[in-house]
């Protein structure tokens, strides 16, 4: 059976524990959030009027990699085909000053940039920057940017100690240091690996002897990172309805060749 256990929960990243999946489900899960979870990003750019020193394509790739705000319960996010929707984010700044991506206007209040604060181009007196800019939904195996975060996942271990070794406690202090759960036995030091855990150099040589580590099977530690276009539980649950649908879609193919 699939369990989740939430470690950690931040406003744009958590971590957990998924148990009852084998490594081949758990990368899948990864790549889907990287690559299928659809977002909206800049995609083409019109300019009027760019007096500021960096060329056009520049300004362009910069407006592309601002993470814009997509409102999922307009979209279904989860189809495996996308919808054909443009958003137009309007641009018009003068000198002297910076242009943060908090200037831009866009035509739809769902679609926005995630953060305001990131520049643009820094305008010098008298120059001038009018363009428009084109945001549609895409997905993160086309370009990164429509990659909605970032997903990474370790194997869940538990590292046993023996309490033979001089200076355990040492290690025993780090890992409650490090928020580790630690437990102990009559003759162990069990630490579980929730993060990463590096063991002091003096202690180096013991390992494979008095220092062991055993991986817990079909269980790893994911963290889930957002840009701001998606909250993560959004990018986890969509993530996971995409490999179902891709799955009941293959199942259907197989079912097409049998009959």
């Amino acid at each position: 059976m699939v369990e989740f256990e939430i470690l950690e929960r931040k406003e744009d990243a958590v971590k957990f524990i998924l148990r009852g999946v084998d490594t081949a489900f758990a990368n899948a899960l990864r790549r889907s959030i990287l690559a299928e979870v659809p977002t909206f990003a800049v995609d083409e750019v019109e300019f009027f009027e760019n007096d500021s020193a960096l060329f056009d394509e520049i300004i362009a790739h910069r407006l592309a990699m601002i993470p814009l705000t997509t409102p999922s319960e307009r979209f279904s996010l989860d189809s495996l085909d996308l919808e054909d929707y443009t958003v137009t984010l309007s641009l018009e700044a003068e000198g002297p000053g910076m242009v943060y991506s908090g200037d831009l206007k866009s035509d739809d209040e769902g679609v926005k940039s995630a953060n305001p604060n990131i520049p643009i181009v820094k305008l010098a007196e008298g120059q001038r920057v009018m363009l428009n800019a084109y945001a549609k939904l895409g997905r993160g195996k086309d370009h990164a940017k429509w990659q909605p975060g970032f997903a990474y996942y370790k194997y869940l271990t538990k590292i046993h100690v023996d309490k033979s070794l001089p200076g355990w406690e040492e290690l025993k202090e780090l890992a409650e240091r490090r928020g580790l759960p630690t437990e102990e036995t009559e003759g162990e030091l069990i630490i579980t690996t929730t993060k990463a855990f590096y063991l002091p150099r003096k202690f180096e040589p013991h390992w494979g002897r008095e220092i062991r580590e055993e991986i817990i099977p079909n269980a790893f530690v994911f963290t889930v990172e957002s840009n701001g276009e998606l909250p993560v539980e959004e990018m986890v649950a969509t993530a996971l309805k995409i490999l179902m649908r891709k799955s009941d879609r293959f199942i259907n193919e197989l079912h097409k060749l049998a009959d």
